[in-house]
């Protein structure tokens, strides 16, 4: 099936309406249970960690669909936009990726491009030892602890992206 990523492309937006509806009845139920429960309930701290962990994979859902939406370039905090692609950020890693946010603003990424720039950008990371990558937003700048390869570099300038890199870390600047 050649034409699956553009059947698939054409689903994301229903498949997140699908996602969004089940996780918010998922936690209004979740809460509302919880806040029947004693705090000193064993029960209580089962299911604030199971809360917990349905919005982790909400989260994770929602930057993965993300991936398969069509192309669109709205202006967005560059925090926020940080936080919907972090989620599969770390999963490509496949280990915790230390993020610091120094400051943020108004950035308008070309969407799913940069996301799956950004993929490429932290793929080098896997390498790494556990607690040493880092990412910083610093406005809208992105800086990681590692030098980009000529490939990724080209990715990230074909999404748009401004690219300083040197042999200690890569700079990355959204518009």
């Amino acid at each position: 099936m050649t034409d699956a990523p553009d059947r698939m492309a054409g689903l994301a937006r229903p498949m997140q309406h699908a996602l969004n509806n089940f996780f918010m009845v998922l936690q209004v139920n979740l809460d509302s249970i919880a806040g029947t429960l004693p705090p000193e309930d064993k029960s209580a701290l089962r299911m604030a960690r199971a809360l917990q962990g349905m919005k982790e994979m909400e989260a994770l859902l929602r930057s993965y669909f993300r991936l398969g939406r069509p192309h669109e370039q709205g202006e967005i905090d560059s925090g926020r936009f940080l936080e919907a692609v972090r989620p599969v950020l770390a999963l490509a890693v496949k280990k915790p990726l230390k993020v610091e946010i120094r400051a943020t603003a108004p950035v308008r990424p070309a969407r799913p491009e940069v996301d799956l720039a950004l993929l490429d950008l932290v793929m080098p990371a896997r390498d790494m030892p556990p607690g040493t990558p880092l990412l910083v937003l610093d406005g809208r700048a992105i800086t990681v602890n590692w030098p980009a390869d000529d490939a990724t570099e080209a990715a990230l300038r074909a999404a748009g992206l401004e690219v300083r890199r040197d042999a200690a870390e890569t700079r990355v600047e959204m518009a």
